[in-house]
């Protein structure tokens, strides 16, 4: 803001200013400008009465019984967090993927977190975070091997995946040179018994 302005300028960024909508940095510069602009600082200040007092102006209003209880229900549940990021409830597992660490896969730039495992089937699900140009061991399917991409690219035998794409690998194939070029994060569930090669 310059020194020479209109009063049309003073109170469209003393509006601004007063309704906290300027970004950081011109904020940080009209504050500055305020400490010598008497036009600016009489705007911001009749414009702040007004802000003010817009919460004053609704009149309250109660919410519907079924809205009310359904809130309530919500905040009253337990949630997800990082004290307790696995929460099993009604036979369902639930897993806050964000609250735990990532743990060293069996290559370098390969990262895991292990979301569940079924000792009965023998089955675990993993999501897999690849850095770009890593590649995942070798190995074989001794069961159905499932792949879903949330974020980058993989390739597997030469097709390139997205995110949403998914594979499915059948009981002895085989998955060798898997990688990324620009890093990725999916979801894997597969076999325990897979058979890893050297």
């Amino acid at each position: 803001m310059t020194s020479h302005h209109s009063v049309e300028e003073a109170q469209e960024w003393g509006a601004l200013y007063a309704l906290g909508t300027l970004p950081d940095d011109e904020a940080r510069t009209f504050e500055q400008h305020l400490t010598t602009c008497p036009l600016c600082t009489h705007e911001v200040a009749a414009f702040a009465a007004v802000t003010q007092g817009l919460a004053h102006v609704a009149m309250p209003q109660l919410p519907r019984p079924e809205v009310r209880a359904r809130v309530l229900a919500q905040v009253m549940s337990p949630g997800l967090s990082q004290t307790q990021p696995i929460i099993d409830k009604d036979l369902s597992r639930f897993v806050g993927s964000s609250w735990l660490e990532w743990q060293p896969g069996n290559t370098p730039g390969v990262d895991i977190k292990v979301l569940s495992i079924d000792q009965t089937r023998n089955y675990f699900t993993t999501l897999v975070r690849m850095a770009p140009g890593a590649i995942l061991a070798s190995h074989r399917h001794v069961d159905i091997e499932e792949s879903y991409v949330l974020e980058g690219d993989l390739l597997i035998s030469g097709m390139r995946m997205q995110p949403g794409d998914y594979c499915r690998a059948e009981a002895g194939s085989l998955h060798a040179g898997v990688t990324t070029r620009t890093g990725c994060v999916f979801i894997a569930v597969a076999s325990l018994r897979n058979e890893w090669l050297a």
